[in-house]
């Protein structure tokens, strides 16, 4: 009976190295949980890309990439995004855009937060917690 545990244990080990490779091997998700780029989350949440021309393209150049930078003008405020200083384009939007893109990057970092790995170990208490919830116990 001893010998029949130790290759039970041994099997469920190796499905488990297994497993873990394969999920290894893996490229990175598509799917909805991928995490989205900047632009992409502002462009969501209602900024308008804007393309600076003539005296506006060094003022453009200006901006800090990829912060948002907040401007009064005519008594509202408006939100600027450039998300590469190289080039002569921001993202400008109203308030409510950007109360949009906050939300849309904290729903962002929340999911991430959530489903990745905050710790790699290998613990042989929880690979026979794992072989007892299996019925190798």
């Amino acid at each position: 009976m001893k010998g029949r545990a130790a290759w039970l244990g041994l099997a469920v080990m190796t499905a488990v190295i297994g497993i873990f490779l394969a999920g290894c091997a893996t490229g990175p998700s598509s799917g909805p949980a991928a995490s989205k780029s900047q632009a992409d989350l502002l462009k969501d949440a209602g900024f308008r890309m804007h393309t600076a021309k003539d005296a506006h393209v060094a003022y453009v150049q200006t901006l800090p990439a990829k912060k948002v930078v907040s401007n009064k003008y005519q008594d509202k405020v408006l939100y600027l995004v450039c998300t590469d200083p190289a080039s002569k384009q921001c993202f400008l939007g109203d308030e409510a855009a950007y109360k949009r893109y906050q939300q849309m990057a904290i729903q962002q970092s929340l999911s991430e937060d959530l489903h990745k790995v905050s710790e790699d170990r290998w613990d042989p208490e929880a690979l026979q917690m794992w072989a007892d919830s299996q019925g190798a116990g």
